[in-house]
């Protein structure tokens, strides 16, 4: 679905080919210095509430945007059994609020954005 780079100034999460039909994007780059909490999640999917723009297979995938009814945007790449991270951020980057991203490592790589950012 996508691969993550943290470099000591950003976070970049490039798409796959596939991907990138429902995100609208190739990639997204986020400063560290915007991000203000990365959340482990167990369950992504049910982050994805509200008006989206994207594909859902029920219990599987989720992938594109989605807008809840506060207003939040958040940009979804998910799958169903696998743990995530919830990265949320202090303003509005490439027209989204919060990425919601399924990672094995999740705990792994929100110390790695916390080390990074301090």
């Amino acid at each position: 679905m996508f691969t993550l780079d943290i470099t000591s100034t950003t976070l970049t999460v490039r798409y796959e080919r596939w991907t990138r039909l429902f995100v609208r994007r190739a990639r997204t780059d986020i400063p560290l210095a915007a991000i203000r909490e990365a959340v482990p999640v167990a369950h992504p999917l049910s982050q994805a509430r509200g008006l989206r723009a994207g594909i859902v297979v029920s219990g599987v995938l989720k992938a594109g945007t989605w807008t809840g009814f506060d207003g939040v945007t958040r940009l979804v790449c998910a799958r169903g059994g696998e743990p995530g991270l919830r990265i949320v951020l202090d303003r509005r980057i490439d027209g989204v609020d919060e990425l919601v991203l399924s990672l094995a490592g999740a705990e792994e790589v929100r110390h790695r954005l916390a080390g990074t950012a301090a």
